[in-house]
């Protein structure tokens, strides 16, 4: 069993470090421009953090509309990839989703990765689509 402690950001320190992890993740790795993934929608949001012992390893955020969630900006950084991290990252949020009593979740997947969420129980709806250069499907989940 890993240590990997998941919680809500309450406090300015671990919100830094979850613009840290994306920056690494979509920024440098990824090229996204920092003025896509720095959007202006941190404020609406709620944000996680991942923390493996006391490194900071991921981070996730979830906007709200009415009774839909959507998951955005999950992250692991790269060399703590392939070892289950993002799933227990993502059954995190599912369950914090069922416990918000919202009735659907979303998100836009990078179609590379689209299967990762379809085996958590995500469904791919519509077209493939670019953001910031990256191909992405849409995909949901209806919970309660």
């Amino acid at each position: 069993m890993n240590n990997l402690k998941i919680s809500i950001i309450k406090n300015k320190s671990d919100f830094e470090k979850t613009i840290e992890i994306r920056k690494q993740v979509f920024i440098k790795e990824q090229n996204v421009p920092e003025e896509i993934e720095i959007d202006g929608l941190d404020p609406e949001s709620e944000h996680f953090i991942a923390y493996l012992d006391s490194e900071p390893i991921g981070c996730a955020r979830i906007r709200a509309d009415n009774n839909i969630a959507k998951l955005e900006r999950i992250a692991i950084i790269q060399k703590h990839r392939g070892k289950g991290f993002g799933q227990q990252l993502t059954n995190f949020l599912i369950d914090y989703c069922k416990n918000q009593d919202y009735k659907e979740i979303h998100l836009h997947s990078q179609t590379y990765i689209a299967d990762f969420y379809e085996k958590l129980g995500f469904i791919p709806i519509g077209k493939t689509f670019y953001d910031a250069g990256i191909e992405h499907i849409e995909m949901y989940m209806k919970i309660n």
